[in-house]
């Protein structure tokens, strides 16, 4: 009976031990396999036109790759600095212009340039978490407001547009408009919204704290123009 007891602790202490490891260096493996991906799918992107170089033809394709990863960061820093002149915008316009003309390329273009201008140059894009009263009154869902800008719904009512991700994928998800009254402010920073999505909420934040409904007068613009006007 007794050796009996002892089996299943050590089994239960290897079990233990073997799941830890695991959950310590999962992280470490994933970012590894993923910066490798990029690293390679971004070689060679541009290393095969390293193959057309008569004295580089003879180079393996792992220094294809590596070079090819240099030209690829050389030419987004290129673009880059054209992008921050007067000469270089202009390039960039009319490069723009000819995308646009291209009927399916045009739409994956667009869109693709208004959700990085909106994410990178907005103030408010995805700077705000909230709760939302989702699926039924009384339970929330976790999201991030995307906008400033409110929905008009007549007769005095508003709506702002919110975005609800996946778990554990967040890029995945769907949008929302919700009235003010059903949204709640959430303490709790966009960085650390998403590690409690992504981990299906196994990594939180030491405090879980939902706030005050986000109501009329009390928007991110409001905010904003109230720091502004303290300030």
């Amino acid at each position: 009976m007794t050796l009996w007891k002892t089996t299943e602790t050590l089994k239960q202490r290897v079990q233990r031990y073997f799941f830890t490891g695991f959950v310590v260096l999962l992280p470490a493996i994933l970012t590894i396999y993923l910066c490798l991906l990029l690293f390679t799918w971004s070689g060679q992107l541009f290393g095969w036109l390293i193959r057309y170089v008569p004295y580089l033809q003879r180079w393996p394709h792992d220094a294809h790759v590596a070079l090819g990863f240099v030209l690829l960061l050389l030419f987004i820093y290129v673009v880059g600095f054209l992008a921050s002149h007067l000469f270089g915008r202009r390039l960039l316009k009319l490069w723009e212009q000819v995308l646009v003309h291209i009927p399916f390329v045009k739409i994956v273009y667009i869109t693709t340039k208004k959700f990085t201008d909106t994410f990178f140059t907005s103030k408010y894009a995805f700077r705000q978490v909230v709760a939302v009263e989702y699926p039924r009154p009384g339970t929330y869902a976790l999201g991030f407001l995307t906008s400033e800008r409110t929905w008009d719904l007549g007769r005095g009512r508003t709506a702002y547009t919110v975005y609800l991700p996946n778990t554990p994928n967040p890029t995945g998800g769907r949008i929302m408009v919700v009235p003010p009254q059903r949204l709640f402010i959430v303490e709790m920073t966009v960085e650390e919204a998403i590690q409690l999505i992504v981990s299906g909420g196994m990594v939180a934040p030491p405090r879980l704290n939902i706030t005050r409904s986000l109501a009329a007068g009390h928007g991110p613009a409001e905010k904003t123009a109230r720091r502004g006007a303290r300030a």
